[in-house]
């Protein structure tokens, strides 16, 4: 009996254990929170290490994310501003730098390079227009007063320019870039001996600069003294090879003597530093023209034509590079559109070739025509003085030095940045205009804006961004970023 019960009692505690609940152990283990989701600093400075290392494509993105996160900051905007006008889009530009200044209207670097785009646009009204505002506040800020000077000069507003530089002077009186951008009033307005000694002190004070020797090359030039100007250009270039004008200078000096060669290279190279700046494809174009290069040179009137939409010169100059590729449907088009501009100065010559175009048309496929039958010949060359057949051909040599090297109505005109490698039209080369900015470029730091500067001068700052030249137009620099900026745009 005692058996038994110790047998129960065994079981109960085995039926006891087994229904006896486990319970849960603490999680020791902690689960990594997610990570925060970047915010507009965030992309901001990603962007800018992105632009420094030259990847325009990542630093567009990641600017964009910057402005998506938060619309107000200037920086951001500022920055693919520039990164727009370097890839050539010049409406984009406008639009970011815009929005830059409705988000921080004190954003200096956004004025000067907004005016610039106004400048790149043949738009100098409006540049004089927006430093107007901003000098309301900043009255004596350098590079407003530089870039006023330059924008007052190509208004052609001579007397406004002077007195500014004037102003600028009597805050800043070394300023070398308000001397060179004096010396290309005095320079426009024709007054070369002025503007020659203007530049000499411009050089005393700043012997460095390319920008000095370029102008002073355009003065020789207008003094007759080519041999002076070609040194004072390859002195510019030799200061710093990626000086556009004096490029562009040494390439219309080329075109002037029909070098087609070194003005093909020379205007290249300019137009590659300085992809904006429509004058420089113009003169690479007639250069392509006159190396009976039509399909390159029709490139580049449709890349003066993405700039300026209706250049009178790109525009004829492209119906003739169709023509001589037999593209007569193109031909005929930008034919029309040359002549309904009012200041092309070749309509007669467009309205003769119109009329060959539209043969070229109406005439049947080379298919459906029928050959002449062969006749016999009926008679002999005639001898000349020698009694032997003349091998001159008709019509003269066009490599002759003294001869055009292409008539009126199937060739290019040269002219423009071709002939004078001067500051005077729309087709004028290069002119040394130095705008030696060093806020132009793009900002690194939403509240201060110190401008990211990479190896090209984004922003525009004016030094002598009098447009002589080549310097009037800033950023063709690559956008970057840090707190303090490399080298100064280009002097264009």
């Amino acid at each position: 009996m005692k058996t038994n019960s110790f047998r129960a009692l065994l079981l109960l505690a085995a039926v006891s254990c087994a229904k006896q609940e486990v319970k849960p152990q603490p999680i020791t283990e902690q689960v990594a929170a997610p990570a925060p989701e970047p915010s507009a600093d965030d992309w901001f400075g990603q962007g800018v290490q992105a632009a420094n290392a030259k990847d325009s494509a990542t630093a567009k993105t990641d600017f964009q994310k910057a402005v998506d996160k938060d619309p107000k900051l200037a920086a951001a905007h500022f920055n693919l501003g520039l990164l727009a006008e370097q890839a050539g889009d010049l409406a984009a530009a406008e639009a970011e730098y815009k929005a830059a200044l409705d988000a921080n209207p004190d954003h200096v670097p956004a004025v000067l390079n907004l005016g610039h785009v106004y400048r790149l646009q043949d738009k100098p009204q409006k540049a004089i227009a927006l430093f107007q505002k901003a000098l309301a506040t900043h009255k004596y800020d350098v590079r407003l007063l530089n870039d006023m000077v330059v924008s007052y000069r190509l208004a052609k507003e001579y007397q406004k320019a002077i007195d500014t530089v004037h102003r600028l002077l009597s805050r800043a009186p070394n300023d070398p870039d308000a001397y060179k951008n004096l010396a290309l009033i005095y320079y426009d307005m024709g007054s070369y001996r002025m503007a020659e000694f203007i530049s000499g002190n411009a050089k005393k004070l700043d012997p460095k600069d390319p920008g000095v020797y370029n102008n002073l090359g355009l003065v020789q030039l207008k003094l007759d003294n080519r041999r002076a100007a070609l040194a004072n250009f390859k002195k510019a270039i030799s200061l710093d090879s990626s000086f556009g004008p004096g490029h562009a200078n040494i390439g219309a000096m080329a075109l002037s003597y029909r070098d087609y060669r070194t003005a093909d290279r020379e205007f290249g190279r300019a137009a590659q530093l300085s992809p904006n700046r429509w004058e420089w494809h113009l003169g690479d174009a007639f250069a392509l023209e006159g190396l009976k290069k039509p399909k390159y040179a029709a490139s580049e009137y449709e890349r003066v034509l993405a700039i300026l939409p209706d250049q009178a010169d790109a525009t004829y100059g492209l119906a003739l590079a169709y023509k001589d590729q037999k593209q007569w449907d193109k031909a005929k088009d930008y034919l029309g559109k040359y002549l309904a501009l009012s200041d092309g100065t070749h309509r007669q010559d467009a309205k003769n070739l119109l009329q060959t175009v539209e043969h070229a048309l109406s005439a049947p496929p080379p298919s459906q025509q029928v050959a002449p039958k062969p006749e016999k010949p009926t008679a002999t060359p005639k001898p000349d003085g020698n009694g032997k057949p003349s091998a001159t051909p008709q019509g003269g040599d066009e490599d002759d030095e003294t001869a055009t090297p292409a008539k009126a109505q199937d060739k290019a005109p040269e002219k423009g940045p071709a002939a004078k490698p001067a500051a005077a039209a729309a087709t004028k080369p290069a002119m040394a205009e130095d705008e030696d900015s060093g806020d132009d470029k793009p900002a690194a730091d939403k509240g201060n804006p110190k401008v990211a500067k990479s190896d090209v001068k984004p922003a525009e700052t004016p030094k002598d961004k009098a447009d002589a030249p080549a310097k009037d137009k800033a950023p063709d620099k690559a956008p970057p970023a840090d707190a303090k900026g490399a080298g100064e745009p280009d002097d264009e």
